[in-house]
């Protein structure tokens, strides 16, 4: 996966005491709360990031966790843990990537404003966003869930500064 062909639309990071050793039981704990919320519409899976071709051959890749949604292909929303001595440094990202079939249904949509008409998102409606704000708040609370399970501390990681 190459991460520059995505616009990171949002993004929160934070850095856990003690637990550099959990980098894997990061991500599983995460598949582990997915699963167990069970939306229907949400898939995951392990991806290899890189930021060019270069630098990947050069070894500057990492391994994050990118959830989906199977109605709002544009989205992404990437997990990525990375140990740094004792301490993990969790990041949460939301991807966003203009596709064809989006585009063109903003440039059509007659109740845009002319400004807005082409921003990414604009082309969906009441219904289209409140699955968004679904999907984000499930990722959200998957992560939550995760980190409460490693360390047994609700307050380590507050996702609710990135609105």
């Amino acid at each position: 996966m190459r991460l520059h062909e995505f616009m990171i639309a949002d993004q929160v990071h934070s850095v856990l005491d003690g637990l550099g050793r959990e980098v894997v039981g990061l991500h599983l704990a995460v598949e582990r709360s997915l699963r167990s919320i069970g939306a229907p519409e949400i898939s995951w899976r392990m991806e290899t990031a890189e930021t060019g071709f270069f630098r990947a051959l050069a070894g500057k890749r990492r391994d994050m966790l990118m959830i989906e949604h199977s109605r709002l292909r544009e989205y992404a929303v990437l997990i990525s843990s990375r140990a740094h001595g004792r301490v993990l440094h969790v990041a949460w990202m939301i991807l966003v990537t203009p596709r064809l079939a989006s585009s063109f249904r903003r440039l059509v949509r007659f109740e845009a404003e002319s400004g807005a008409r082409f921003e990414i998102g604009a082309e969906l409606d009441l219904f289209d966003v409140m699955d968004l704000k679904a999907f984000i708040g499930v990722t959200r609370l998957a992560l939550k869930h995760a980190i409460r399970e490693l360390t047994d501390d609700e307050s380590v990681f507050d996702l609710d500064e990135a609105e």
